[in-house]
């Protein structure tokens, strides 16, 4: 109920706009909501359509839509052609994330005066003047019995006027003088004194007849509320002023509401800190405006923040960043600007002479965090960029910040790092590679490379996992690593994801096709599909379409996401009595693994590397593994290990009980020819 109400609320306030505005969800296209100013252009009909057939006016999707990849919380400009007015027009797109979860893309017309005044004299059949007068009457007559408007006019030819039984309850005026209350003795005090200003911009020299504002009027008890106010002027066939008809609608609840999401859309909520997009603007404006001044962008975060959480709960870990928060409000200087920008990172922006001041300053801060109530510590990493470019986009500057602070993450000795050119060529890459990413989709750049598993009792294959490797034009073979992370930033992910997903699938069929028998695939899970996909349709899309058996296939989920969403328990039921297998992967990398894993639907764990070679250094750490195979045999559950190396990793695995095994030491990742050539070709004795 309280989604539904959240939803309803939206849309009233998506009334308000005076511009048109609609909601398309991204899974269909088809659009679920459209204010009146959308359908005074587009149609009532607007609703009931899909994006493509309400505003394109097609029969087909836009093949150049570039609204699709939007991720939540991003924002698009773009200009659009429309053919059914000849006119090119300038949109706004926001991606959202509604309370149940359909993605969602809000699309802002910024020209829509114009493609109304287009609508309009396109579909005005030319008609007497006293017709049109008709017209308009019962349209406003509608407006009164429909939504309880109030109607107030004034006729100048005749110097008469009208207010209907609403105006005259609420204001306790029977009859006004003027259209412009302010005009008038008897009508201006209705007008809130704040907002004259506000009112008087209906009655600027302008060329359009139809005004509107909202602001706040003084109702006869002397109650203010907030009312959005239209006025619409009716010209002779002389363009004579000759009658003016007015509207007063009573928002003051939506407009409180509005002014409440208002300040959701710039502060942080838990921390009452400005957000990063409200830091952006008075970051950028601050240094635009005292160009002469030295300033500095600062980036922080909490050292194992999410250990906090872990181990603490989510509570506590809210405590801490309402503790970061009050130090930074206390300790930073009264001009210096600063935000939260998720979970535990902050930004500042600071003036300074010399850099010992930055230096003395964080440290003031650090002391700060770190003295608390808490029963642990709290410890901070700073990276520093110092402006000498204005023209360098503030968003930039942040990320050199913050790229500063990486540097010297998890140093004993070093707790805060200048930004140095050095890592110029690090951002370079990043740029290029988010730029070449959608054309490599489409290209279809990137290859689907198998590391085989083997069966350590066998010591045959016995399945292979999924691993992606991008094969650019120009730069060759690009490695996981140095774009997996990246995507996973800025979303890219999500795509990447399913085309591999498609390539596995495909790959699955085609082995069925030939009547080989399909070799069992694993395919990686990213924790961007838990929280903003619909994971289970999409995967029950790809096996109608290939007619492949789910057994076929395991899915991999990396232990740290199960920290993260209350979602994923029942995402992962609904995907396991599919009949996919579910796998653990990275275990050992996150805390507390064994005891998660009793309540959560998983059929096997992966042991992470790093687990593996930090713990058969040593007897106890081999002890470690061993008890850790054998309590995950308990549980019914299979175990892989990643990672395997050496031929003492092999044995050692071995005698543990270890069912599969994947790594260098058997085969590395390979590209399917090969792969076929390996299983297919000349069997594995090893």
């Amino acid at each position: 109920m309280e989604k539904d109400q959240a939803k309803g609320l939206a849309y009233r306030i998506l009334d308000l706009s005076e511009q048109a505005m609609f909601v398309f969800s991204k899974d269909d296209f088809q659009i679920i909501y459209a204010n009146p100013k959308a359908k005074a252009i587009f149609g009532d009909r607007m609703a009931s359509l899909t994006c493509f057939e309400g505003v394109e006016m097609k029969q087909t999707p836009c093949l150049d839509c570039p609204f699709l990849g939007l991720q939540e919380g991003q924002e698009y400009f773009a200009d659009r052609y429309l053919e059914s007015f000849d006119m090119k027009i300038s949109m706004k797109a926001n991606g959202l994330i509604w309370e149940d979860g359909t993605n969602v893309v809000l699309c802002t017309i910024l020209d829509s005066e114009a493609l109304l005044l287009a609508r309009m004299r396109k579909s005005m059949a030319p008609e007497p003047y006293e017709e049109r007068l008709r017209l308009s009457g019962e349209l406003y007559q509608t407006v009164v019995s429909q939504l309880g408007t109030m109607v107030f006019e004034y006729n100048y030819e005749k110097r008469t006027s009208y207010t209907s039984p609403l105006f005259k309850e609420k204001f306790g005026i029977e009859d006004i003088e003027d259209i412009d209350f302010l005009s008038s003795d008897k009508t201006k005090a209705l007008i809130y004194a704040e907002d004259v200003e506000i009112y008087e911009m209906m009655f600027l020299n302008r060329e359009d007849d139809f005004r509107e504002v909202t602001c706040r009027f003084v109702e006869a008890d002397g109650k203010v509320n907030w009312y959005r106010i239209c006025v619409q002027f009716m010209r002779n066939e002389n363009e004579e002023l000759i009658r003016v008809i007015g509207t007063l609608k009573d928002v003051d609840d939506i407009t409180k509401s509005y002014e409440t999401l208002k300040y959701r859309s710039q502060f942080d909520v838990l921390t009452s800190l400005p957000n990063v997009n409200r830091f952006y603007i008075d970051a950028g404006c601050q240094l635009l405006e005292q160009e002469g001044d030295k300033y500095a962008i600062v980036s922080f975060d909490i050292d194992k923040f999410k250990l906090i959480n872990d181990l603490f709960g989510m509570e506590t870990g809210d405590d801490v960043l309402k503790h970061v928060a009050s130090v930074i409000k206390e300790k930073l200087p009264v001009d210096a600007l600063y935000c939260r920008v998720h979970s535990d990172m902050f930004f500042f922006c600071i003036s300074y002479n010399k850099r010992g001041e930055i230096i003395k300053l964080i440290e003031k801060l650090r002391k700060g965090i770190y003295r608390n109530e808490f029963s642990f510590d709290i410890n901070t990493t700073f990276g520093i960029y110092l402006v000498n470019d204005v023209s360098i986009p503030i968003n930039l500057m942040c990320d050199r910040a913050t790229l500063a602070a990486r540097t010297v993450k998890g140093s004993a000795m070093n707790f805060c790092a200048f930004y140095d050119e050095q890592y110029r060529a690090e951002i370079i890459k990043t740029t290029e590679i988010e730029q070449d990413m959608n054309l490599a989709i489409s290209d279809k750049q990137f290859l689907m490379y198998l590391q085989p598993k083997y069966d350590l009792i066998t010591g045959h294959i016995c399945g292979a996992e999924v691993l992606s490797r991008w094969k650019h034009p120009v730069k060759g073979l690009i490695q996981p690593n140095d774009f997996i992370p990246l995507f996973e930033r800025n979303g890219f992910i999500l795509r990447l994801d399913e085309y591999m997903w498609e390539e596995a699938c495909k790959t699955l069929a085609n082995w069925q096709s030939e009547g080989k028998v399909p070799v069992p695939l694993s395919v990686n899970i990213s924790r961007y599909h838990i929280k903003n996909n619909n994971l289970v349709k999409v995967w029950k899309h790809l096996i109608q379409k290939y007619s492949i058996p789910t057994s076929y296939l395991t899915l991999e989920i990396t232990e740290t996401f199960f920290y993260d969403s209350e979602d994923l328990y029942e995402v992962l039921t609904e995907l396991q009595a599919m009949g996919f297998r579910l796998e653990v992967d990275d275990f050992g990398a996150g805390y507390s693994s064994l005891n998660m894993i009793r309540h959560i639907p998983v059929d096997t764990i992966k042991i992470d590397k790093d687990f593996l070679d930090k713990k058969l250094a040593t007897d106890k750490g081999k002890i470690v593994i061993s008890h850790t195979i054998a309590m995950a045999k308990d549980l019914k559950l299979s175990v892989v290990a990643e990672g395997v190396e050496t031929k003492e990793h092999v044995e050692f695995l071995k005698s543990s009980s270890c069912d599969v095994a994947q790594g260098f030491f058997f085969a590395k990742p390979m590209p399917l020819e090969e792969f076929n050539q390996l299983y297919y070709g000349v069997e594995s004795n090893r």
